[in-house]
Parts: C-alpha cells; structure tokens; sequence
C-alpha cells in the first residue's frame, strides 16, 4: 500500500511538472510574439495616466492591519512630491483640496479629488490651482523585507552586516494577455526572457538595496512572473536573499550613552523624469512602496532579535525623495537634477550600557577616588600625599592603556573621552595641590588646613557637576 502512495506522489508531482512548464512555455511564447513599436520605447510596464500628479506619503495602522495616508499632527495629509506642480514641496501638509478641509477627508476620498482634471490645492501659505497632465506609471513595491540577522555593528568603521530577504515586484500589464496563459498563482522563470534581445524587465539584475558589500556566496536572486487571476493581474517579481555590509554615518559624541540609527535604502530602477527637454515619449513617474508586510516583519525584528550590544527601540520605514546633480546622458555637458523615490527602513538603536559603567567609568571613579583621598591627609605630610596621588596617577594611565582598544578612534570627543580627561585633570590635582601646601605649612599651618578643607568639597562638588554636564549633554 505504502509503494502505490509513493507512486501516486511522484506521479501528480511529474503531471503538475509538466502543466507547469507547458503554461510557462505558451507564457513565454506569447511575450516574444508581441509586436516591436515602430516608433518609441519597449513597453516595460507604464501605465497610461491623466490625472494631477499628487502622491502622499504611506504610514501604517498597526490595529487596522492597513496602509494609510500620513498624515500631520492636525490630521493633514503629508505630500510625497508633486509632479505637476514643482513649487508644491515635498512633505508639505495639504490644508484644503478644492475647498474640501483635507483633514476630514478620508484617504478614499483624497484619492478620489485628485483623480480630477482640474483643483485647487491649499496649503498652509499658498494656492496652486493644477490641471491633470498626460505621463507614464511605474510601479514598484517592496512586498516584504526580512531581518534575519544584523551581525556586526562596527560603529568605529561606520558600517553594519546584515543578514538579509526581500521581494519587489513590478506590475506587466502590457503583459496580461500572455500571462493569462500562467495558471494562478504559477511561478514562471523569466531568466529565457531576460535572454532575449527583444525583452526589458526593469527588475532584473538590479540590487535595490544600497549596500558597500556583500558575500558573494551567500546570495540568492531570482525573477519570475505570476498571475493572480482573482484581480486579473500580473506582476514581474524579484527576490534577493544574502550577507551585506551598509554603510552608515553614526554620531559617536554621547559614547557610551548614544543611540545611533541603522539606515537601509532601497533605490527603484527608474527615477521620476519630467521630460523638459522632450529625450522620452512622455514624462513618466516612478513610485516605489513599502507593502503591509514591511511594516509587519520590522516590527517583528524589533521585538525578536539577537544584538547583544544594543536594544532596538524603534523601527520605521517611510519613503524619500532622493534629488542629486548629474550629467545628462543625451548631453554630457549639461547638468540635471536626478529625482527618484526610496524607501528607508530604518532601525533606532540603543547602546547597552552595562561593560562601559562596570569595566571603565567605576574603575576610573575608584582610582580618582583614591588619589582624591590625599585630600583627608594632612598637609604637611607631603610624602604620604604624594606617593598616593602619583601612583594613583600612574594607575590611570595604565588602565587607559586596558580598555582603550574599546574607545572608538575619532576626530572629535565623545561623552567617555571627556569623563576620562575630566578624571585625568582631578587625579592631578591632588599632586599640584600638595606641591602647594608644602610651601603654605611653612608659613602658616592653620591657612592650610582651611584651603584644604575648602579645596576637597569644591573639588567633589565641580567634578560631580562637570561629570553630570557631560553625560546629559
């Protein structure tokens, strides 16, 4: 009974096989017979629009589950960018829409107005009145991303590792009819396709994740095609999976009480192109949104991780318009401004503080303790005094040499740095201080007993002072 169940698997399983490859083949088959245009560009997945240009920026609602406009502290919604109209800034609030306060709107609604040809959007200074213009769509969404591990935290070398997965997918509707051939939910390889000279996939072979480094032999790639026949569609998807080393600019001057910030920028093939000098067909625009699914697994990564050294104690992930200066690729003597949408998703991260207290800053508070006790001496015993805050001294500076390979090397002082130095100059000043009333007892004893007295309390009270400045600052 048991070999017939076996032959029975391998059989449906060889049959799905070969259905599968059938309806990539007739899939593959209907791609190449589309006809080459005879004037223009290949289509590689615009969609045709008319309408005024406005994007929002995207938050989510964790208790609804759902991706939402942003919106302000006043409930405004927060402008992504504005293709249309170039004077309506990025992260502007929009006040009004057509004299509609944008506050009461719902984002279906929002949606919906600037779906016009023609309105007057207000913001907090200014009315610009906007006619919907004729451009190309791109759409690209991060479907999921996945922490699976950050390894390293170099804050000294300014990068971190990061054990990584994530999918992007691009819609094909100039697709559609060849993809209908595709059973649903059936991934189809499209590695033939990218062979072929008459095919563009603006997916393929493109990293999306900015990155300085990555283990060649940890990463994983692919591009297919599937169909979803319940919303009649289809998408080009790309999945990555590997070991990347970002790099990240860390501020260091509150060490060891910092909190630093893991940045991940994920870039999209195409940028937004106005088309001033008339180099394309049409002007086209080129989104790139996070899914659900981002917001799900960050927040999962923040709750659930394995960093010893810090605790995660936010994630967020929004989108940014990205602007540099660059050389045109029509006329290289011109210079243009490159536009593009990227995502960030970003980790904000707190320094476990417990080795830095334990292992430096009381060690460093015992021994200035020490030396600072040659205060409670008298002052005409100049020998005990001084033994004890030279080789208290001397005991500082060869625990520097312990823990310095801990301290980050940097151009600027850090919080610890300045503790240090602050410590240095105190477990100095009982020696000068000695030096002092050596000369003094010798004049008067009962003078340097009172500048003793008064030396030793102002003295804890400006370090204790000094040390809390330079912890909160």
């Amino acid at each position: 009974m048991q070999f017939f169940r076996i032959l029975s698997a391998i059989i449906i399983y060889l049959t799905l096989g070969i259905s599968i490859a059938d309806e990539c083949k007739n899939f593959e088959d209907k791609v190449l017979a589309i006809p080459m245009p005879q004037v223009g560009m290949v289509t590689d997945g615009q969609q045709p629009k008319y309408d005024l240009g406005l994007f929002f920026h995207q938050d989510y609602n964790y208790e609804k589950d759902q991706i939402i406009i942003k919106r302000d502290s006043n409930n405004y919604p927060i402008l992504k960018f504005s293709f249309i109209e170039r004077n309506l800034l990025s992260n502007t609030s929009i006040i009004k829409i057509d004299n509609n306060d944008a506050s009461l709107l719902s984002d279906k609604e929002i949606l919906d107005l600037i779906s016009n040809e023609e309105s007057k959007i207000s913001t907090k200074n200014n009315e610009y009145k906007i006619r919907a213009l004729e451009y190309d769509l791109y759409v690209f969404d991060l479907e999921y991303f996945n922490i699976n591990a950050i390894d390293e935290i170099k804050t000294k070398e300014g990068e971190f590792q990061i054990d990584y997965s994530f999918e992007v997918s691009h819609e094909r509707p100039d697709w559609i009819e060849a993809a209908r051939e595709i059973g649903n939910n059936t991934i189809c390889s499209l590695a033939n396709l990218h062979d072929s000279t008459r095919i563009f996939s603006p997916i393929n072979d493109v990293d999306f994740l900015t990155q300085i480094g990555l283990d060649q032999d940890k990463v994983y790639s692919s591009y297919d095609q599937v169909y979803y026949s319940e919303t009649d569609k289809t998408f080009s998807i790309a999945t990555y999976a590997g070991v990347a080393r970002i790099k990240s600019d860390f501020n260091l001057k509150k060490f060891p009480f910092d909190n630093q910030e893991l940045k991940l920028e994920f870039y999209s093939p195409y940028s937004i192109e106005y088309n001033d000098d008339n180099n394309f067909p049409k002007p086209f625009v080129t989104i790139f949104n996070p899914r659900s699914s981002v917001y799900i697994n960050i927040d999962k990564y923040k709750n659930k991780n394995y960093l010893k050294e810090w605790t995660v104690v936010d994630t967020k992930v929004e989108n940014f318009i990205y602007k540099e200066k660059t050389t045109s690729n029509f006329e290289k003597d011109k210079i243009v401004e490159l536009v593009d949408d990227r995502i960030f998703v970003k980790l904000n991260i707190k320094r476990n503080i417990n080795y830095f207290i334990f292992k430096i800053i009381i060690p460093v508070f015992l021994i200035l303790t020490i030396s600072w006790s040659v205060m409670w001496i008298p002052p005409n015993q100049v020998e005990s005094r001084l033994t004890t805050s030279i080789v208290s001294l001397l005991a500082l500076i060869a625990y520097n040499f312990v823990f310095n390979e801990d301290l980050p090397k940097l151009s600027y002082l850090t919080s610890l740095d300045r503790y240090i130095l602050l410590s240095y100059l105190f477990c100095a000043i009982p020696t000068f201080m000695t030096i002092y009333f050596s000369r003094i007892t010798k004049k008067d004893y009962r003078i340097a007993l009172e500048i003793n007295k008064k030396s030793r309390i102002i003295g804890i009270l400006i370090y204790s002072l000094s040390a809390t400045v330079i912890f909160s600052v």
